[in-house]
């Protein structure tokens, strides 16, 4: 019984390991196909346009000092520390 159980269990990963091979050749041939179409039209002298939802955006203003806002609105404020008289 635990010997089926076992034969059984390898069966199934075996199965499932040859089904994630066959996705990941199928997707890399698939990309292999793109970056050739790519390279074609960058030779023909086509230039490539980069995806919307790869491209980001700048904001307006430039930012000024180390920390970005939303971590200088939790940083302490640099206050000067008053004088110690040395009487």
């Amino acid at each position: 019984m635990i010997a089926t159980t076992i034969a059984a269990l390898f069966s199934l990963v075996a199965i499932v390991t040859a089904l994630a091979l066959v996705d990941v050749w199928l997707r890399a041939r698939s990309a292999y196909a793109s970056l050739k179409r790519q390279s074609a039209l960058v030779q023909a002298g086509f230039v490539p346009q980069v995806e919307a939802r790869v491209i980001r955006l700048r904001s307006g203003t430039p930012r000024v000092g180390g920390a970005s806002r939303p971590f200088a609105r939790r940083l302490p404020r640099a206050t000067s520390a008053p004088a110690l008289d040395a009487a």
